[in-house]
């Protein structure tokens, strides 16, 4: 009778063992391809941002270039000899100008809340949650 019992418990133990093991080995497979293809992933956005840090220094670069040659060229046309210091004074003034504008936009655009619809959504549950119980006796 004992055999019995040790048998038909084994023979339920063998399939379940295989499929836990089948299943497993299903996973591992899975989270091998996940890990192959994030490294990939990863290569590419660090290729990605390497090349867009290249574009912005090179634009930068660029932009003062061009903004000494508007200063310098303003000032041969203007024909004085020290009007530069003045043309440099406004340039510089005007960037300052357009970066204080920009920080009062951002400013305004971080007051406005994020995931409002979901935090409206949130508050509702919250409040049909507190109706609902409140109901119940």
């Amino acid at each position: 009778m004992k055999d019995e019992n040790a048998s038909s418990s084994e023979g339920l133990r063998g399939p379940l063992r295989d499929m836990a093991l089948a299943a497993l080995s299903y996973l591992r497979a899975r989270f091998e391809l996940a890990g192959l293809e994030g490294k990939d992933a990863l290569t590419r956005v660090c290729g990605v941002l390497l090349l867009a840090a290249i574009a912005v220094t090179l634009s930068i670069a660029g932009y003062l270039l061009l903004c000494l040659a508007l200063v310098f060229g303003v000032a041969r046309l203007i024909g004085s000899e020290h009007s530069w210091i003045a043309i440099s004074g406004g340039v510089g003034a005007l960037h300052l100008i357009g970066a204080w504008a920009i920080l009062v936009a951002a400013r305004d655009w971080l007051r406005k809340p994020m995931f409002a619809s979901t935090l409206e959504e949130f508050r509702k549950d919250d409040a049909w949650l507190k109706s609902t119980t409140a109901r119940r006796p």
